[in-house]
């Protein structure tokens, strides 16, 4: 189609959509309106009774209140965003009988009053995110019986009213992240028995009061990310939930029976925390568990036995911790695990046979660990040379020990030079000067670092050379295996003899 037929369509569809459209909004359908113009300082008249959707982006409105709608309309959504509304008066909705969702949102200091949504009987959707209101009236929810979802991020709230929510029976998702709320009361939630998600998200909460969660039977959400929870109490979380987050809190240690009873749960977030050890039995009923976040904790061991009963695990995240060793059958019931992420510890090396019974579609990530490349690490190298795409960045898996190979890939290294000589448990260095026949430009020594030898050789002079090595037995007797290698001078060498 040529651009002024595709032009002339869409004005075609302007004009047949938004017939008796308000001046400075765009109606492209019959039921919903747009108005996105920062000088518009009042709601347009003319708005037709067809319309359910009215979406209010970046005016100029200050407040809503009687005067705003001039006219009964049957909306069902209205939305109000990144503005400049600051105040809402008790009767400015009373011409919506029939709204079911309202959004207030990115509207700088908005101060709602007690009866703004007392003519919303029928609201089930309320988003006030990002207003930065400070504080909530403890009644400025009490007409919203039918409510389902209640949504109050980032609204500088430093504190709860008593009981703002006992008369919303109906709710099922309450968020009330980003805020900073530094305490909950134990009967906040007391009449919400039919909550499924809760977000507690990134506020100042030290602590959990008994009961808090006592009365949300199917809560199956419950995010406490970003808090400054220091202690849990065993008893704590509803039987029904299926995610916990608990990210980013000041937890040093958990109780053996915490999560005893979330026989439901499939994801477990315990990252950056202050966790030095996990008790042996901690995850011991989680037979639905899927996820298990415990990165970037200070771990320095687990029990061989801590993921016993895990068969349906799919991700274990140990990433960024102090793992120096781990046991052998810590991964026993573990073959369908496809996230496996040990990185950024200090492990050294893998018991023999550790990834046996990891399935071939697994993942895992070992790089940022000071791997001591030795015989101890056999069963590593060969595991990863025949799992090349299940290990995660596999070039950046370096040795750190012996010397001699530090800083080089495992991968790279040749399996014949992973051996523990007789002195491997020695950490002292022999030198011996070689002398070269011959060749007074050219100095070698042997170097024998824990059992392994190594020769290494020094120009001082443009020379070319000839390296040969002959190998002995015990009674003297020579191999008749000889290696031989000769070096030439290198190019634009003048100034010495071969």
């Amino acid at each position: 189609m040529s651009k002024p037929w595709a032009a002339l369509l869409l004005v075609l569809v302007q004009i047949r959509c938004g017939r008796g459209c308000p001046g400075p909004c765009q109606c492209f359908s019959a039921a919903t309106v747009v108005c996105a113009d920062d000088a518009m300082t009042a709601l347009p008249l003319n708005i037709s009774a067809q319309v359910r959707e009215l979406i209010v982006v970046a005016s100029g409105l200050t407040h809503l209140d009687g005067c705003s709608f001039r006219e009964s309309l049957r909306l069902s959504k209205l939305v109000f965003l990144n503005g400049q509304v600051r105040s809402v008066s008790g009767d400015a909705f009373e011409r919506l009988p029939e709204l079911r969702e309202l959004e207030i949102s990115g509207n700088p200091w908005l101060t709602l009053q007690v009866q703004a949504f007392g003519s919303l009987p029928n609201l089930t959707r309320l988003m006030l995110n990002h207003n930065k209101m400070g504080a909530l009236d403890s009644r400025i929810f009490d007409s919203l019986q039918k409510l389902e979802m209640l949504q109050l991020k980032g609204n500088s709230l430093l504190s709860l009213p008593d009981r703002p929510f006992h008369r919303l029976h109906n709710l099922q998702e309450l968020d009330l992240s980003f805020n900073q709320i530094g305490s909950v009361p134990s009967d906040v939630f007391q009449n919400n028995s039919l909550l499924r998600v809760l977000s507690l998200q990134a506020n100042m909460i030290p602590e959990l009061p008994a009961g808090i969660f006592a009365h949300l039977d199917l809560l199956e959400e419950l995010n406490l990310r970003g808090n400054r929870i220091r202690n849990l109490s065993a008893d704590v979380f509803p039987h029904s939930l299926q995610k916990l987050v608990l990210k980013k809190n000041d937890l040093a240690q958990l109780q053996p029976s915490l999560f005893h009873t979330l026989l439901h749960l499939t994801y477990l977030d315990l990252s950056q925390n202050q966790l030095s050890e996990v008790p042996a039995n901690l995850f011991q009923n989680l037979i639905s568990l899927k996820k298990l976040d415990l990165s970037e904790n200070r771990i320095t061991t687990l029990p061989g036995t801590v993921f016993k009963g895990l068969f349906g695990v799919k991700a274990i995240h140990l990433q960024k911790n102090n793992l120096s060793s781990l046991e052998e059958g810590l991964l026993t019931d573990q073959h369908d695990v496809e996230q496996l992420y040990l990185s950024m510890n200090h492990l050294r090396r893998v018991p023999y046979g550790f990834f046996d019974d990891l399935d071939f579609q697994s993942l895992v990530q070992l790089h940022g660990n000071p791997w001591h490349c030795d015989c101890g690490i056999q069963y590593l190298s060969h595991w990863i040379r025949n799992n090349l795409r299940n290990v995660e960045d596999v070039t950046q898996v370096y040795c750190q020990a012996p010397e001699f190979i530090r800083g080089h890939s495992l991968v790279s290294v040749d399996e014949e030079r992973l051996v523990c000589g007789q002195n491997s448990s020695s950490s002292h260095t022999n030198v011996t000067e070689i002398p070269a026949e011959g060749h007074d430009g050219v100095h070698c020594s042997l170097r024998d670092v824990k059992g392994q030898a190594t020769i290494q050789c020094k120009l001082t002079k443009c020379t070319g050379v000839k390296f040969q090595a002959i190998f002995e037995f015990g009674d003297g007797s020579e191999s008749e295996r000889v290696v031989s290698q000769e070096w030439p001078a290198p190019a634009g060498c003048s100034n010495g003899t071969t």
